[in-house]
């Protein structure tokens, strides 16, 4: 063996012409010329005593695949793990590959819903979603490593496949899935169970359209001008007349509905217990389905002046259900005891406006008519209708307003609007 040493210098390793040499004092790194190729090698005793075995690593091929300096500070990361855990330094690496390798796909996205994202979201949302991911499952099936879905795997190019087959006509959906993987993916991460930067789904396809939502056109409410009211007369004399011979109790919420500016999810389930009668005005719990309220908001109650109308409405109501707890009480849902939340949208469409007013889009043609046709600004009407886009950003910070006597003015208004166009209660 040539006694040598190369003081960290490439240009005196690549004129070597001996068999091999350390490179530097007691460092345990050898170069060794093998043909053509100059190897680097770390050679250390494991255990580490008088009797241990001298043990060789590959450090890799000089100028080919290291310098000296990244091969020397390798090396040095390779022995100071071995003596620092007792581990043989052939080991180095392996633990860590092991670990990253031995999970699949299935057994972390089931740590990811049930200890991250349960804690999140509602549980009409986790249902929801996780119904989505139950479909992804089918197509990759339970027993897919999580590293074989990395992006040096061409991760990407099987989700975009995968994607594109289970939600061909569905891009919304396709798009939230995308990202609900993701998240997934990004847990993965942060757990170390794949490499960093391998995540597959870290942005969206270009080929995606499912981030911009259509604006539905389920309404009439773009007929109503200042000086018309559209197809307003029409509908409610449709209500009125029910002609699909609906429930009372179905009945009787349409018009709670129309009445009372909030989504069909909130109407569904309401709950007597929720009327004020010293305030004469219903407060809906803020995690009330319908509310979209995030899980953890507990605080932000959304509150409902009512009128002589809606008061005249819910004294029928209330003779026929007083006695249970939901004011839109029924036996026909086998979970819940109440109307279900399509039921209110169901009667439009049995009312002969499918494709023309959907429940949902009732909000359209109340903010329409009050933006053409009242005192009351946007944000009056916005805030009635449960959306609460005035805690967002720098002012959210400071804005503890809730406008209500203007909002109780508005919704006395509205009612005396819709009696005014033909409503019967």
């Amino acid at each position: 063996m040539t006694s040598t040493y190369f003081a960290n210098t490439n240009a005196k390793i690549r004129k070597f012409k001996g068999k091999s040499c350390s490179v530097q004092p007691q460092s345990g790194l050898y170069v060794i010329n093998k043909g053509n190729s100059k190897f680097l090698e770390g050679r250390m005793r494991f255990p580490f005593n008088s009797s241990g075995k001298l043990i060789s690593i590959p450090i890799g091929i000089f100028e080919r695949e290291v310098l000296l300096k990244d091969a020397l500070e390798k090396w040095y990361s390779i022995k100071t793990w071995s003596k620092e855990n007792n581990k043989d330094p052939k080991l180095f690496g392996k633990e860590e590959e092991e670990k990253l390798s031995d999970k699949t796909f299935k057994e972390i996205a089931d740590e990811w819903f049930n200890f991250v994202y349960k804690n999140k979201v509602k549980e009409r949302t986790f249902n929801d979603r996780k119904n989505k991911f139950n479909q992804v499952l089918r197509y990759i099936g339970e027993e897919k490593l999580i590293t074989d879905l990395q992006r040096d795997k061409k991760g990407r190019q099987y989700f975009s496949i995968m994607l594109k087959t289970i939600f061909p006509d569905a891009p919304v959906q396709l798009t939230r899935v995308r990202q609900l993987i993701s998240w997934i993916f990004d847990y993965s991460e942060d757990e170390e169970y794949i490499e960093q930067d391998q995540n597959p789904l870290y942005k969206k396809f270009q080929w995606e359209t499912g981030n911009k939502r259509k604006i539905s056109d389920k309404t009439f409410a773009k007929t109503i001008k200042k000086n018309s009211w559209g197809m307003l007369p029409e509908f409610i004399q449709s209500v009125n007349e029910n002609a699909c011979n609906a429930s009372i109790i179905t009945d009787l919420a349409t018009k709670a509905h129309l009445l009372m500016c909030i989504r069909t999810g909130v109407i569904s389930c309401l709950e007597w217990d929720w009327y004020n009668s010293e305030n004469n005005e219903w407060i809906i719990p803020s995690q009330t389905p319908g509310l979209k309220r995030k899980k953890d908001d507990l605080l932000n109650d959304h509150v409902i002046p009512s009128t002589a109308e809606i008061n005249k409405l819910m004294a029928k109501v209330i003779k026929i259900t007083g006695w249970q707890k939901y004011c839109f009480y029924s036996l026909k849902s086998k979970n819940v005891h109440h109307i279900g939340t399509e039921t209110i949208n169901d009667h439009f469409k049995n009312l002969g406006w499918k494709d023309k007013q959907s429940a949902h889009q009732w909000r359209s043609v109340i903010t329409t008519s009050a933006l053409e046709k009242s005192p009351f600004d946007y944000e009056v009407i916005d805030r009635q209708l449960g959306r609460m886009g005035h805690l967002n950003g720098t002012r959210g910070h400071y804005d503890r307003s809730s406008l209500l006597d203007k909002r109780r003015k508005f919704m006395e208004w509205w009612s005396k609007t819709l009696i005014e166009q033909g409503l019967k209660i």
